[in-house]
């Protein structure tokens, strides 16, 4: 059953949310003050209607989350739509994988999402969830977004030369 998670899950949402990024090998990005900081922007976005979790709850418990937040960052705030949805925190405990949670979770947000006035939802899915079609299966496609990290010491790529 879904559920609106609420300031009192707020633990377990930064719990799911810490077990997802070490999962895909992202907590070494976590600031030492991550906890607070989350913590902080979600209640505030619970406040203001501009953040909900959703949870899964089964055997007496929450077992999968899934989050969003409406987002006016640049330059989305210059666009006839202004705003665009973020989906956040997809997490399923394991043993309760391969059962479509996740999905139903994330269909769920968009929906909350759209209820909003929503048009435009974005997400940074892990590895796991491209291999296995999830997001795409969904109506999401790859972007032309791309990132560089400024803090490796990898040398670019040298560019490759045709005749």
């Amino acid at each position: 059953m879904i559920t609106r998670l609420d300031d009192a899950a707020l633990p377990l949402v930064l719990d799911f949310r810490h077990r997802m990024l070490v999962e895909a090998g992202g907590s070494h990005l976590l600031a030492d003050d991550w906890q607070e900081l989350t913590r902080d922007y979600y209640a505030e976005g619970y406040g203001t209607d501009t953040c909900a979790h959703f949870g899964w709850q089964e055997d007496g418990r929450i077992v999968a989350t899934a989050g969003a937040v409406i987002r006016d960052d640049f330059p989305y705030f210059t666009f006839k739509t202004r705003q665009y949805g973020w989906i956040m925190d997809v997490y399923v405990l394991p043993e309760y994988r391969r059962r479509g949670l996740a999905s139903r979770l994330t269909q769920h947000t968009i929906e909350w999402l759209r209820s909003k006035g929503i048009v435009v939802v974005r997400l940074s899915a892990s590895n796991e969830a491209k291999q296995a079609g999830l997001y795409q299966r969904m109506g999401f496609h790859l972007s032309n977004d791309m990132r560089m990290r400024l803090d490796d010491n990898t040398p670019p790529p040298k560019p490759e030369h045709t005749s």
